[in-house]
C-alpha cells in the first residue's frame, strides 16, 4: 500500500482544518475539563477545615476568652504591692520631695553670680489707655476789682508731685537722671478765689487716662541689671523724663494723621484761664513719686498726672481716676477695713488685768532694725528676686491723665502716648557695657500705648423729659409734647433750663421773642440746639400721685428721640432726666416772665420744674 503524501500548501491545509477542526476543539474542551476536575478532587483532599476551625471550636475558644477576662485575678501573696513597696515607689514619681537648701553656704559653690555687663532695658508703654468726653464748669481767674490788679502768679502744676529740679548734667561725668524735685513752694499756688464771686465758663474737654507700670519696669530693671558688674542703686531705678501725647481727628473716609500735642503752648493755656486746682485728697499715693518722675520743668512742663482745674460747682471725683484706681481704692479701702477690726479683735482678745496687749510681737516683727519684718527696708520695693531694690510701695500702676481743653464740640478724636525715662547707662564706660553706642542717649523711648476708642466731644446741651400732671397735659395740643433743654446761659458761665413745647418734627430751638404773656411756648434764655423731635414713646401723664397702695406695674417711662445737627441721636429719658432737673430747677423762670426770659423768679417748691404754661390770662 502506498504511503500518503504529506503536503504542507495552502490547499492542504485547509482540507485537514474542514475535515478535524471539529475534532480538535472537542479535544481541548476535554482537556481543560480534566484539569477542573482534577483540581476540585485536589482541593476535597487537601483542603478540608480542621476540627479547631470548625464554627463549634471557635465559638468555644471565644466564650473562654471572655471568661478569663472577666474573672478577678487574685495575685500571689509574693506579688501583693503592700509587700514589695509600690505605692512608695510611684509616689515619689507623683509628689516628689524636694530638700530645702543647707542654711551654711557650700564650698563646692561660687561665692558670686557670674558678673555680666549692663545692656539697655526695654521701656514698657502706657497701658490701657482711655479717653472721656464731656463738659465742666471750670472756674476762671478772679476779674480784678476796682483798680487793684490781681498779682499774677504762675499756676504751679506740680501741685501734686513736686517742684522744679536742676537740669541733667552734661559733659563729663555719668550723668543720669535729675535729683529729686523738692517739695513745691506754696507761695506760687494761686489764690483760691472767693465763693461769692466765682466766675465759670462751659470748657468741652477730653480727659485721657492710662496705667504707668510702676513694677512691671522695675522688674526689668532688676531682671537687666541684677547680675551686672556695676551696680549703681540710683541709675538701676527706672525714673521717668516726659511722655509725648498724639492725638488725631477722626473724619470719615480719611486716614489718621498723628499731630503731637505741644505741651509748652497747652502749660501756658491752663496757667492762664484757670482759677484754681481741684484737691484731691486721696491722688497722692496713685502718683509717680518724686524720685521717680524726674521732670526738667522748662522741657516737659506738665508732669504725667495733670491736676484737674476747679469747678465752679461740685468736684471731679472718681470721674477724674482711671477705673482701675477706682476699683483699687475701693479694694484698699476694704482691705484697710478688715485688718482694723482683726487688730481690735485681736487687742479685745490679747489683754491682760493693767488694760496692755499681750502676746505676739511688736509691730515691724523680729526682722532687722529699720525694716518692716520681712527684711525689706521702707521705701524699698521688692524685685523679681525678692530682695529689696530702691523705689516706692504702693499700688502695681501709677496714674497718667492728661486733660485736653483744645476740643471742638461735635468732633471726634483719639490719643496715644509715648513714655520717655531716663537711660541709665548714660556715659557709663565701655567695659561695663554690652556696647558702647548704649551709653550715648539720655532717654530711652517706650513703643506707642494702644490708641484710644473714638471719642465724640458733646456740645454741652443736654435734652430732658418728664411727665406733666394730668391738668397740664389737658391743657396741651393734641401731638404737642413739653421739653426741656439744659445748656450755657449767656453770659453767666453755667447751665440754665428752658422748656419748650413742640410737635413731631419740630425743632428744639429757644426763641423768647416770640413768647406772649400767660401763653408762653417757651421760656428761659435763647438757645439753638438744631435737634429735630423724630418720636415719643411711653406716658406724658405724671400718674405717681394717682397710684394707690395696691401693687400696680410702674407706668411705662417717658422717652424722646433727637436727631442731632452731625446726624447722630440722642435719647432723654425721664430716668436720667430727674437729677439734673432737680439741680438746676430754680434756673427755670417764673411764668410771670412771660417773654422776659430769665428775669421771672423760680418756681414755688412742690411745682413741676416746667411751671404752668398753660394758666389762664390775668
Amino acid at each position: 500500500m502506498k504511503a500518503p503524501k504529506i503536503a504542507f500548501n495552502k490547499d492542504a491545509v485547509l482540507s485537514f482544518l474542514l475535515l478535524h477542526g471539529e475534532k480538535v476543539v472537542a479535544a481541548m474542551v476535554a482537556l481543560a475539563a480534566c484539569g477542573l476536575a482534577w483540581g476540585g478532587v485536589g482541593a476535597l483532599r487537601n483542603m478540608r477545615p480542621k476540627p479547631e476551625q470548625q464554627p463549634q471550636a471557635i465559638i468555644a475558644d471565644a466564650a473562654a476568652t471572655a471568661e478569663h477576662i472577666e474573672a478577678v485575678k487574685i495575685a500571689p501573696d509574693d506579688e501583693l504591692t503592700s509587700e514589695k513597696g509600690l505605692a512608695d515607689t510611684v509616689a515619689q514619681w507623683i509628689a516628689p520631695k524636694i530638700e530645702p537648701a543647707p542654711s551654711l553656704a557650700m564650698f563646692n559653690k561660687p561665692l558670686f553670680g557670674e558678673l555680666a555687663r549692663r545692656s539697655s532695658p526695654d521701656i514698657l508703654p502706657i497701658e490701657d489707655l482711655r479717653a472721656v468726653a464731656g463738659v465742666a464748669i471750670l472756674t476762671l481767674k478772679p476779674k480784678p476789682i476796682g483798680d487793684r490788679p490781681i498779682p499774677d502768679r504762675p499756676l504751679n502744676l506740680d501741685a501734686n508731685n513736686a517742684a522744679k529740679p536742676a537740669k541733667p548734667p552734661r559733659g563729663g561725668g555719668r550723668g543720669g537722671p535729675m535729683q529729686p524735685m523738692q517739695p513745691p513752694d506754696m507761695g506760687l499756688m494761686p489764690p483760691q478765689p472767693d465763693p461769692d464771686a466765682v466766675q465759670g465758663k462751659i470748657v468741652p474737654y477730653v480727659l485721657v487716662t492710662g496705667l504707668i507700670p510702676v513694677v512691671k519696669q522695675q522688674e526689668e530693671y532688676e531682671r537687666r541689671f541684677r547680675t551686672a558688674s556695676l551696680r549703681d542703686p540710683k541709675l538701676d531705678t527706672a525714673s521717668w523724663s516726659n511722655y509725648r501725647l498724639e492725638k488725631t481727628e477722626v473724619l470719615p473716609g480719611a486716614a489718621e494723621k498723628w499731630t503731637p500735642v505741644d505741651m509748652k503752648t497747652v502749660a501756658r493755656r491752663y496757667a492762664g484761664d484757670w482759677g484754681g486746682i481741684q484737691p484731691e485728697p486721696m491722688l497722692p499715693p496713685l502718683l509717680l513719686p518724686p524720685e521717680l518722675e524726674r521732670r526738667d520743668p522748662v522741657q516737659s512742663p506738665l508732669p504725667f498726672c495733670i491736676p484737674m482745674p476747679q469747678l465752679a460747682e461740685g468736684s471731679w471725683g472718681f470721674n477724674a481716676l482711671h477705673p482701675w484706681f477706682a476699683d483699687f481704692l475701693q479694694r484698699d479701702a476694704a482691705a484697710r477695713k478688715t485688718l482694723a477690726e482683726a487688730e481690735a479683735e485681736k487687742a479685745a482678745v490679747n489683754t491682760n488685768v493693767f488694760g496692755g496687749a499681750t502676746g505676739g510681737p511688736p509691730t515691724g516683727g523680729f526682722g532687722p532694725t529699720g525694716t518692716d519684718g520681712a527684711g525689706i527696708t521702707p521705701g524699698m520695693m521688692p524685685g523679681a528676686d525678692g530682695q529689696g531694690t530702691q523705689g516706692p510701695l504702693g499700688p502695681e500702676y501709677r496714674l497718667f491723665r492728661f486733660i485736653d481743653l483744645s476740643v471742638m464740640p461735635g468732633r471726634t478724636y483719639r490719643y496715644r502716648v509715648k513714655a520717655v525715662c531716663w537711660n541709665p547707662n548714660l556715659n557709663m564706660p565701655s567695659r561695663h557695657l554690652v556696647d558702647a553706642e548704649i551709653a550715648k542717649q539720655p532717654t530711652l523711648e517706650s513703643p506707642e500705648s494702644n490708641a484710644t476708642s473714638p471719642v465724640v466731644v458733646p456740645d454741652g446741651t443736654r435734652m430732658l423729659v418728664q411727665p406733666l400732671k394730668k391738668q397740664e397735659l389737658k391743657r396741651l395740643k393734641p401731638g404737642t409734647v413739653a421739653t426741656m433743654i439744659l445748656g450755657e446761659k449767656p453770659n453767666g458761665g453755667s447751665l440754665a433750663l428752658r422748656s419748650l413745647l413742640l410737635e413731631a418734627g419740630g425743632i428744639a430751638n429757644v426763641d423768647p421773642s416770640q413768647n406772649k404773656r400767660g401763653d408762653a411756648r417757651s421760656r428761659g434764655d435763647a438757645i439753638v440746639t438744631d435737634r429735630v423731635l423724630l418720636d415719643v414713646r411711653g406716658k406724658l401723664e405724671d400718674r405717681a400721685e394717682t397710684r394707690t397702695g395696691k401693687p400696680t406695674p410702674p407706668p411705662e417711662p417717658l422717652e424722646m428721640i433727637f436727631l442731632r445737627p452731625d446726624g447722630t441721636f440722642e435719647v432723654a429719658s425721664s430716668a436720667d432726666s430727674q437729677q439734673s432737673i432737680d439741680r438746676y430747677q430754680l434756673t427755670l423762670p417764673a411764668e410771670d416772665a412771660g417773654a422776659a426770659a430769665g428775669t421771672g423768679q423760680p418756681p414755688a417748691a412742690g411745682e413741676s420744674p416746667f411751671g404752668n404754661p398753660f394758666a389762664p390770662k390775668r
